[in-house]
């Protein structure tokens, strides 16, 4: 099992916003490098291949996939599962990313933040994570960008159990925190031999 978190990695350059002309000093996978750090974990943890932080970078920045702020999964996902022998989808039902996980795959959400009446459970802003697992109504999930304090403040303390590097999140919580997002979650599997 391989966990990466983006923090780790304020010098490697990340070239995303291209559109728009780059982010500025922000150009780095610290910043805008959690849906790379989400798609090599699942590469790794899922068909036990090896995709680097770097080789991921280039292939994002090859199909596209940094035009905007972070990174396009809708652009770099399937370009990712072709290449390592994955399937790729996505939804907005809770119940088929259980199906998912129940399967043996791997899920990618879109957290979309703060908004009235909620307070971002795992970004303020807009955020990947890799849901690993379901499990008596919460999910198991490595977060490419947690810290220890990340989850002990107000509107989300008590709302996540820790256990290094993972975190588990309740059903309807996690739900709430990708309902402002499409897809709010991507769906990985093996293809089957």
């Amino acid at each position: 099992m391989i966990y990466i978190n983006q923090k780790k990695y304020p010098d490697m350059p990340y070239l995303h916003n291209a559109a728009a002309g780059g982010a500025g000093e922000n150009n780095n996978i610290a910043f805008g490098g959690c849906g790379l750090c989400c798609m090599c974990m699942v590469v790794e943890n899922m068909t036990f291949n090896h995709l680097s932080l770097e080789e991921c970078r280039d292939l994002s920045e090859a199909v596209k996939a940094n035009q905007e702020l972070g990174t396009d999964l809708k652009i770099l996902g399937p370009a990712v599962a072709e290449k390592y022998g994955m399937t790729y989808g996505e939804t907005d039902d809770i119940e088929e990313v259980k199906k998912c996980l129940a399967a043996g795959g791997q899920v990618v959400a879109n957290s979309g933040g703060d908004r009235e009446g909620w307070v971002g459970l795992l970004t303020h802003g807009g955020h990947y994570v890799t849901v690993m697992s379901y499990d008596k109504g919460e999910f198991c999930i490595l977060d490419p960008s947690w810290t220890p304090e990340k989850f002990h403040e107000e509107g989300r303390e008590g709302k996540v159990r820790e256990a290094y590097p993972f975190i588990y999140v309740k059903e309807a919580d996690l739900v709430k925190d990708c309902d402002n997002r499409f897809p709010p979650f991507y769906l990985f599997r093996r293809i089957s031999d």
